[in-house]
């Protein structure tokens, strides 16, 4: 079972009952505490302006119910029915709180109820992004007495054991993460606390930006201290076996996987930023993807990123063919095939013309960007092209005999 201590941090836990000392969520509140981790108290659903504090959270716990202390308290401690548009309001109020939190922090959500746990979950089946029945969930539905009956922790491990294996890889990553961002910065300011002035008047010198240029050289050292970090995920891999009955389904999420490994697309990147492996799709439907190098990408002194030049190879949508003896894509020597980018497609690039034009002609035709070392081996590829050596053709005549011997192996089959 993973270590249930992946889960200990700061929990934001939303509840209409949190200052009612007799109130179920109490019980829960103490186990968080109880765990030396820190509860940030919340009576209601937070603004939309709050919703960006929450980038650090562990996890979140909400009550599905936020509308009966209030009715509670209006009848002076009589429990009073609420009627269908308040029941409405809080189900749409939730609903909205869960889509804005995965855009600033896509993290565990608990939802515990004293209300029928399989009607909260139909409720959710309606948001397929928040709640998808055929695809565990990062959000996890269940009775507050139950989970005050089997103790918080051991229940979050659990479900995070059974069903949420991109759960345990994102908290297993996070804890990596937040060790080595600490050490990095660490040390460095022991080593001069004006290393970033060091650092950029260098770049600055250089004529470079040295803002870009300094989070490049974090980015490389936050990977260089995170790497290797351990996690086991074979005790999940049953999880696979139900979706792999469904050929196609399988195959779909596959492809969707894989396009993610390699493939960034534009809704994703800095519409001011451009890079080597940006794909633009064209409107005659044929695609380019630029190969300039990194540092040839940044304008310089008094250039525009409007007028920097971009190195482009020409590409078309194609079939891809498969080669299941090595399990690769085959490709000719003047060409590379990327599969899958953009919604699934394969991508043919070919080396034999490179073609120039401005930031400015195509930053609207953008469509993503191919990440290395996908676009590491296309620039390999490239480079091999122009340097290849100019070699006579190789006569039919002296292969006859073995044709002759395949023929005549062939005709004994």
């Amino acid at each position: 079972m993973p270590d249930p201590t992946l889960f200990h941090g700061i929990a934001v836990v939303i509840d209409d009952e949190i200052d009612d000392p007799n109130a179920s969520i109490q019980e829960i509140r103490k186990a968080i505490q109880g765990e030396g981790c820190h509860v940030v108290e919340l009576p209601a659903i937070p603004s939309d302006a709050s919703v960006a504090n929450l980038q650090e959270v562990a996890f979140f716990i909400v009550d599905w119910n936020l509308y009966g202390a209030g009715l509670k308290g209006a009848a002076g401690g009589e429990a009073v029915a609420a009627s269908a548009e308040i029941v409405r309001q809080n189900e749409e109020s939730i609903v909205k709180f869960l889509k804005d939190l995965k855009h600033v922090r896509f993290a565990p959500v608990f939802i515990f109820t004293d209300e029928p746990v399989s009607g909260i979950e139909e409720r959710l089946k309606l948001h397929k992004e928040l709640y998808d029945e055929t695809d565990p969930s990062h959000i996890l539905v269940m009775d507050k007495g139950e989970v005050s009956k089997k103790g918080l922790f051991k229940v979050l491990s659990r479900w995070m054991a059974e069903k949420a294996p991109s759960v345990y890889v994102l908290k297993s990553w996070e804890r990596a993460y937040a060790k080595a961002k600490n050490e990095m910065f660490l040390d460095f300011y022991v080593k001069g606390p004006l290393w970033p002035l060091i650092l950029w008047k260098n770049f600055r010198d250089d004529s470079v930006p040295p803002a870009a240029l300094v989070g490049d050289l974090i980015g490389r050292n936050l990977v260089s201290r995170m790497t290797p970090f351990s996690f086991d995920l074979e005790p999940f891999l049953g999880l696979l076996e139900e979706i792999k009955k469904d050929a196609k389904t399988y195959e779909d999420i596959v492809r969707k996987v894989l396009e993610g490994e390699r493939f960034l697309a534009k809704e994703r990147l800095d519409s001011g930023s451009v890079e080597p492996g940006d794909i633009f799709h064209l409107e005659d439907s044929s695609y380019r993807i630029n190969i300039r190098p990194d540092c040839d990408c940044i304008p310089r002194g008094h250039d525009t990123l409007d007028a920097l030049q971009l190195y482009l190879l020409k590409g078309e949508e194609k079939i891809p063919e498969y080669s299941s003896e090595y399990n690769l894509i085959p490709e000719q020597d003047n060409e590379a095939v990327l599969f899958p980018v953009f919604n699934g497609k394969a991508l043919r690039f070919t080396f034999r013309k490179l073609e120039m034009r401005k930031w400015r002609e195509l930053k609207d035709r953008r469509v993503g960007r191919l990440l290395p070392p996908f676009l590491t081996r296309l620039q390999q590829r490239y480079a091999a092209y122009l340097q290849r050596p100019g070699l006579s053709r190789l006569p039919s005549e002296a292969f006859s005999s073995l044709k002759q011997s395949a023929d005549q192996a062939e005709s004994t089959k």
